[in-house]
């Protein structure tokens, strides 16, 4: 086979956008994978991706296929990931533009993990970007057992797996923003006046980060204050595990949420459903 089904754009725009292409599958080099899709998460970073506003380090190749998140199995493999390997994948999109939703994907094997045991493929694909993330904004924020932090929507992807590792590592968790006390550290996941809500809570001389940058401005609302050094998170795979995030969920520490599944060829429905909010869990498409 030399052509694989995927939801793709040619041109940044609406969801409408969005649609079935047929598209070459890349033979994967020394040090690569070459993975089959069962399932792909779709992310916030996802739409603006879609829509032009992603910003690109380097020349965009079109067609685009979005998604950082993929569960599937190894179909050409390396000496770490043989061939009928359950895996799980961060895409690193910004860099290999490569995306998951596809039937294939050709990655390296540093951005591949041996998928969890104890759930299905559409769970494991929404552990990704959001653990990986989770994790790099814990390590900024570096606190100690019995220390407090606020998450202030943990009902969200990022939210809930920051809690679910803070709580792991004897870390108190706080997910009301109304309430008046102050904590040792904040970790914001949705902008806006909640970024400054979340920022106010924290003690002087506390820690603070932000997962929604376009909220974070140098010189803007959140330069620092009161001795704190607001930090804006990006994964780090220098800093996040993605094969502790597999194992940490076959631990029970984690527990990955998934809204809903659609097909893959309704990729462009999921979007415009995440765009209009409400759903508490993944929406995961199945190639």
């Amino acid at each position: 086979m030399t052509t694989m089904n995927a939801m793709a754009v040619h041109a940044f725009g609406p969801a409408e956008n969005l649609i079935p292409a047929k598209l070459a599958i890349r033979d994967p080099a020394p040090g690569e994978l070459l993975i089959r899709i069962r399932a792909a998460a779709v992310n916030p970073a996802d739409l603006g991706m879609r829509a032009g506003r992603y910003a690109w380090p380097e020349p965009v190749r079109m067609p685009v296929i979005p998604g950082y998140d993929l569960a599937g199995v190894v179909e050409q493999g390396t000496e770490a990931f043989p061939a009928g390997t359950a895996v799980i994948a961060y895409t690193a999109h910004s860099k290999t533009q490569t995306g998951a939703y596809a039937e294939y994907a050709t990655l390296p094997e540093h951005l591949v993990a041996a998928a969890p045991k104890n759930i299905g493929p559409a769970e494991a694909a929404a552990l990704p970007l959001a653990g990986l993330t989770a994790q790099t904004a814990l390590y900024h924020l570096d606190l100690k057992p019995g220390q407090t932090l606020l998450v202030n929507r943990a009902a969200g992807a990022v939210g809930g797996f920051a809690a679910q590792l803070a709580r792991a590592r004897g870390i108190e968790v706080l997910t009301d923003p109304d309430q008046r006390h102050t904590v040792d550290a904040a970790l914001d996941v949705v902008g806006a006046k909640a970024a400054l809500a979340a920022f106010a809570r924290v003690r002087d001389g506390g820690r603070y980060a932000t997962v929604v940058p376009e909220f974070w401005l140098p010189g803007g609302q959140f330069t620092p204050a009161r001795d704190i050094d607001p930090v804006t998170v990006f994964v780090d795979p220098e800093l996040a595990d993605l094969a502790e995030l597999a194992r940490l969920t076959d631990a029970g520490v984690l527990t990955p949420r998934v809204a809903d599944t659609l097909p893959l060829a309704s990729a462009a429905e999921a979007h415009r459903r995440m765009e209009r909010g409400g759903a508490v869990g993944k929406l995961v498409l199945l190639p």
